[in-house]
């Protein structure tokens, strides 16, 4: 899989430039190969983590063997939250996306740093919260909208990150796998129902890419999905 294009994107949930900028010289930095185990569902760990490169894979084994995908973490973003601040143990397999670089840094010298930065703290809370936020409403999403109403849900979040954003029209350098892996279903399902966006002229397909026709358009589409569901 060609991974470069997804990881181009800054997520929603990232922490502010500042705010790495303070945390850079408290952290080890950490290197996996594409496909490398970070951590096991399940492990205790001591530290919070910061993806400075690459991406993270969040999911879980099946008894059968099939993989379920969480969320794929994008540089800026950090895990290991629950372990530092709650002692839980992990929750999912964390796997890297790609070569990627981790920062890592120890719980106390985290806590020390965060006593010393009750604005560091705020912004850790807020990035936490708003990924939080996302992961309820993925699941929520799961249960309410269709898959083609999903996947425009997913190109609009992505677009909302790219520097073009004033502009309707907007060309996203990620392909149908891509998305696929993104929104944890086959890469079929995806090829089968994004076929409806572009019958209503939401989207154009490319090579490992997907460009938003009318960005306006699509989400008034999305609300109206939404209300249709809720209603129902």
């Amino acid at each position: 899989m060609n991974n470069s294009a997804l990881l181009n994107h800054t997520s929603m949930g990232a922490l502010p430039a500042d705010c790495l900028a303070q945390l850079a010289p408290l952290q080890q930095v950490l290197r996996y190969l594409n496909g490398e185990t970070i951590h096991q569902r399940g492990e205790h760990g001591d530290g919070l983590s910061i993806v400075l490169s690459g991406g993270v894979k969040m999911g879980n084994y099946g008894q059968d063997g099939r993989y379920f995908l969480s969320k794929i973490l994008l540089p800026g973003e950090s895990f290991g939250e629950f372990v530092v601040f709650a002692g839980l143990p992990r929750t999912h397999t964390a796997e890297a996306f790609g070569d990627t670089e981790i920062g890592y840094i120890p719980r106390q010298r985290l806590t020390a740093e965060l006593e010393r930065s009750p604005l560091l703290a705020q912004q850790l809370l807020v990035s936490l919260s708003t990924r939080l936020h996302q992961s309820l409403e993925a699941l929520d999403d799961l249960k309410r909208l269709p898959l083609p109403a999903r996947i425009a849900k997913a190109l609009l979040i992505l677009s909302n990150n790219r520097q073009d954003q004033e502009n309707q029209r907007r060309c996203l350098p990620i392909s149908q796998e891509q998305l696929a892996a993104q929104l944890g279903v086959s890469r079929i399902s995806i090829s089968k129902n994004i076929k409806h966006l572009v019958a209503l002229n939401f989207i154009a397909l490319g090579y490992h890419q997907i460009t938003i026709v009318d960005y306006n358009d699509m989400s008034a589409w999305l609300e109206q999905q939404s209300q249709t569901r809720q209603l129902g």
